[in-house]
């Protein structure tokens, strides 16, 4: 089984490939259309550090673009495998295009939101690196391998939490007639883990790390980088992602038994 999963992603993505290459034009465009997506996320991190700066909070602007590189590489990852799938599912469930990835000798689960992927995304990964690097060298920092391997552990967690989390109110169009508003509901809140844990206060904070876990994607991650504890926010990361892997699979169950399908 897991040989025939790994065949089937492999065709997926030389798939996405070949399409990519087929149209030079608009994969680059997809790429410069990231680089000014990085570019303007950086100034309301750069204003509010500056502001930070004044009232002695704690980060200052090397601080913010270290967390906005993290945050690239998180969602450079998440958007070149996941949202290109979970962006079709509104669409895949009204027009009965969800009949034919059930009948396929892959779990539908899998091919639902895997199916399609976008590497022209994944340029934002190098722009992420470069950030990070750029702000640690700003700031004369030389993280610690350990504060090293712990952000890369507690930026897994958080991909795959926050992932979760994107399925999961994906998943509200098998419950209502149209549910596409809720991914700009979605992207919207994705975007609050741009910014250094000083910006949160306590109830904030909360929310953010386990009900819209946003701030496992790179906030908490960079506090871990800089030298922060390492125990409590990986156990934290460890048990929202828990916790939501178990609450994914009872919502899957229920939402396919739910699905009519379109085309009958």
């Amino acid at each position: 089984m897991i040989g025939r999963l790994a065949s089937w992603w492999l065709a997926c993505w030389r798939q996405a490939i070949s399409r990519d290459l087929q149209f030079r034009t608009q994969t680059v465009l997809i790429a410069l259309g990231a680089l000014v997506d990085v570019a303007i996320s950086l100034v309301p991190a750069l204003v509010l550090a500056q502001t930070a700066r004044t009232t002695a909070s704690g980060w200052d602007e090397s601080t913010a673009v270290l967390v906005v590189g993290l945050f690239t590489i998180a969602t450079a990852a998440l958007d070149t495998v996941l949202g290109p799938n979970l962006l079709r599912l509104d669409a895949a469930v009204r027009t009965g295009e969800l009949d034919l990835l059930l009948i396929r000798p892959i779990p539908a689960f899998l091919a639902l939101t895997l199916r399609w992927v976008r590497p022209a995304e994944a340029t934002r990964l190098l722009v992420g690196v470069a950030l990070v690097l750029g702000a640690l060298g700003t700031a004369g920092e030389v993280p610690s391998i350990g504060g090293v391997l712990g952000s890369l552990v507690l930026m897994v967690l958080g991909v795959v939490a926050w992932s979760l989390f994107w399925v999961n109110a994906s998943f509200l169009s098998f419950w209502w007639a149209s549910a596409e508003p809720v991914q700009d509901i979605i992207g919207a809140l994705r975007e609050s883990g741009q910014y250094p844990r000083a910006a949160f206060r306590r109830l904030p904070l909360l929310g953010f790390t386990t009900l819209v876990p946003s701030l496992l994607l790179a906030t908490l991650p960079a506090q871990v980088l800089l030298g922060g504890d390492l125990g409590g926010p990986v156990l934290g990361g460890s048990m929202v992602a828990g916790i939501g892997s178990a609450l994914t699979a009872v919502h899957w169950r229920l939402v396919i038994r739910r699905y009519d399908s379109a085309s009958s």
